[in-house]
């Protein structure tokens, strides 16, 4: 460390002159980017851990080991250069989300965060299935985005461990060219990944398979709410053995997904298993109609922050 009697005085004073000169020129950000830019998707850690069951649905990803790279969503490459941010409304506030009590089956734990240049995700798994079919994956990437997480925690005396999810939102405000088009190129990857299978190699029973899986995707419903809308279903089929053809003896839960746009903001709404959405047939206690009911009362909120107004 050097002694303040060592200092070159007059080095110091001119590199604080160029740095007051650099400083004066530098573009602060804006204090709602300021507020928002350390906050990315802590509230997918809860949600995670709330769905732990959930998590053989990723097990060919985890188990890819040097596949990863193929199984996870592309790279933020930050804003399109052809978008161009819509004026007006800019920071999407939380009353433009859905409502706790909006939703059928009650939650009593509320999540939620915002953030800065966030890649829309929709299905980072049907994403890689059109990386995989040859198809260009890029997917918009908002200016500002917030999500809200509610989950079900059991009290103490039910002897229910953890929790259990009801719903996930994320809403995203991207360029309104791209917002169009997202929908376009969703329905371009769903046609490609009717039938996409997929092996990949796992610990099982304590010993290495190999396990192979064909997953579908599913258009049941459009133009149900806002200015575009799709409810979206994966399905995985019985995960066997690849080299026996045997069944492993589980099962994947089916995924739906709600996408909904008003002007230049997207939502995605993911249902959780609180709401009994992808149980058999025979044991749903959400229903598709009451989900397009969510989508419609999901795109009237949003009209509270859109470009342009609703």
């Amino acid at each position: 460390m050097r002694d303040d009697h060592d200092v070159d005085q007059p080095t110091d004073l001119a590199f604080a002159e160029r740095m007051r000169r650099d400083l004066r020129d530098v573009r602060w950000l804006e204090p709602a980017e300021i507020r928002a830019r350390a906050r990315r998707r802590s509230r997918r850690t809860a949600m995670a851990a709330a769905t732990a069951v959930l998590a053989v649905a990723s097990v060919l990803a985890v188990a890819a080991g040097g596949r990863a790279g193929h199984l996870a969503p592309p790279a933020d490459r930050g804003p399109s250069p052809t978008g161009v941010e819509s004026a007006g409304r800019a920071e999407i506030p939380q009353e433009a989300l859905l409502d706790p009590a909006e939703v059928r089956v009650p939650s009593n734990v509320r999540l939620g965060d915002s953030g800065l240049q966030e890649q829309v995700r929709i299905d980072p798994l049907l994403q890689s299935c059109a990386g995989d079919r040859g198809l260009k994956v890029d997917m918009p990437v908002s200016r500002y985005s917030r999500s809200l997480t509610l989950l079900q925690r059991a009290a103490p005396d039910q002897g229910q461990p953890g929790s259990l999810s009801v719903l996930s939102q994320d809403v995203y405000r991207v360029a309104p060219r791209a917002a169009t088009r997202l929908f376009g190129d969703l329905n371009e990857m769903v046609t490609a990944c009717g039938a996409w299978h997929e092996a990949a190699p796992l610990q099982w029973a304590g010993q290495s398979v190999t396990v192979s899986v064909t997953h579908t995707w599913q258009t049941v419903a459009r133009d149900f709410a806002g200015d575009q809308a799709v409810l979206l279903r994966h399905t995985g089929s019985t995960p066997v053995d690849a080299t026996t053809a045997k069944p492993l003896g589980w099962t994947l839960p089916r995924e739906t997904r709600l996408v909904v746009r008003v002007g230049d903001l997207v939502t995605v709404i993911v249902p959780g298993n609180a709401l009994g959405v992808d149980g058999p047939e025979g044991d749903r206690r959400t229903s598709d109609a009451e989900l397009l009911d969510l989508g419609r009362t999901a795109a009237r909120r949003m009209c509270l922050a859109v470009n342009p107004a609703c």
